[in-house]
C-alpha cells in the first residue's frame, strides 16, 4: 500500500525546468495549455495556469529576464503589445527596486553613519 501512495506523489511532482519550460511555451509561444498538457502528460490545465501566473510574477519582480523575441513574435502587434507591457512593468519595478535600495542606503548613512558610498574625488586603485 505504501508504495502506491509514494507512486501517487512522485507521478504528479515536475521539475522547475517542466514548469518554466512549459510556462515559457504560453507565454513567449502562444502555445495553447490544453496542448502541452497532452504533450507533458499534466493532469489538468489549471496546474499550468498556475506555473503560467508565477513565472509572470518572476518576471514582474525581475527574477528572470525576458528572452528576446522571435521574427515572428516581432510581426504580431499583440505580442508587441503585451511585449512592450511586460517591459513597462519590468522597468517599473526596477525603478522601485533602485528607490528602496537607495533609501536604505541614505538611512544606513545618515542614522548608522556607516559609510557607504564612494564620496566624489576619491583616488581609485
Amino acid at each position: 500500500m505504501e508504495d502506491h501512495i509514494k507512486d501517487l506523489l512522485t507521478s504528479y511532482q515536475y521539475s522547475d525546468a517542466i514548469k518554466e519550460q512549459v510556462a515559457f511555451r504560453v507565454i513567449f509561444g502562444g502555445e495553447s495549455p490544453n496542448q502541452i498538457m497532452e504533450e507533458f502528460n499534466i493532469q489538468n490545465v489549471y496546474t499550468i495556469m498556475h506555473w503560467v501566473k508565477a513565472y509572470k510574477l518572476k518576471i514582474e519582480t525581475g527574477l528572470v529576464t525576458l528572452p528576446p523575441m522571435t521574427a515572428k513574435q516581432q510581426q504580431d502587434l499583440e505580442a508587441l503589445k503585451y511585449r512592450n507591457k511586460e517591459l513597462e512593468k519590468a522597468v517599473k519595478n526596477a525603478n522601485l527596486m533602485i528607490l528602496a535600495l537607495n533609501t536604505m542606503i541614505d538611512i544606513a548613512e545618515k542614522d548608522m553613519k556607516i559609510p557607504i558610498r564612494k564620496k566624489s574625488g576619491t583616488k581609485q586603485s
